[in-house]
């Protein structure tokens, strides 16, 4: 096995346990308990949200650590899709939040449900998780 494949399925593996963490997590406990880091792996970078503070910052690999964006409220989902954008979920102002490659946060949509994860699948939609368990798209 080359090392360039076993970079690829090591990434996806930490990739993966972070999805399962942060759902898991976000199962686990009750709304006010909220506290942390949620963590999103992009192709060049990382991105870190300070879930309580609503702020995200971008990690690249030599750790310089950068503010993205703030302003969020209290943040429960992160996720980055296949062309770079990431992804925010404010459950105290009850928002999903879009910030493009080059910084620009745009409002995607009011969220009515009690969302307690989001993931974007490899064709770039924007899947969510409910307090119930149940899944649904963005669009």
């Amino acid at each position: 096995m080359s090392s360039r494949s076993l970079r690829i399925i090591v990434k996806c593996l930490i990739s993966c346990m972070i999805v399962i963490v942060m759902v898991c997590s976000a199962f686990a406990g009750e709304e006010n308990n909220i506290t942390g880091m949620l963590v999103a792996n992009g192709k060049k970078c990382n991105y870190i949200a300070e879930q309580v503070e609503g702020k995200v910052y971008i990690v690249y690999a030599d750790g310089e650590r950068i503010l993205l964006a703030e302003g969020f409220g209290v943040i429960t989902g992160l996720a980055v899709s296949p062309n770079e954008s990431l992804y925010v979920l404010s459950q105290s102002k009850k928002r999903l939040f879009r910030i493009d490659p080059q910084g620009k946060v745009q409002m995607v949509k009011k969220m009515d449900e009690a969302v307690r994860a989001i993931w974007v699948d490899r064709d770039g939609v924007v899947k969510f998780v409910t307090d119930a368990g149940e899944s649904f798209t963005a669009q």
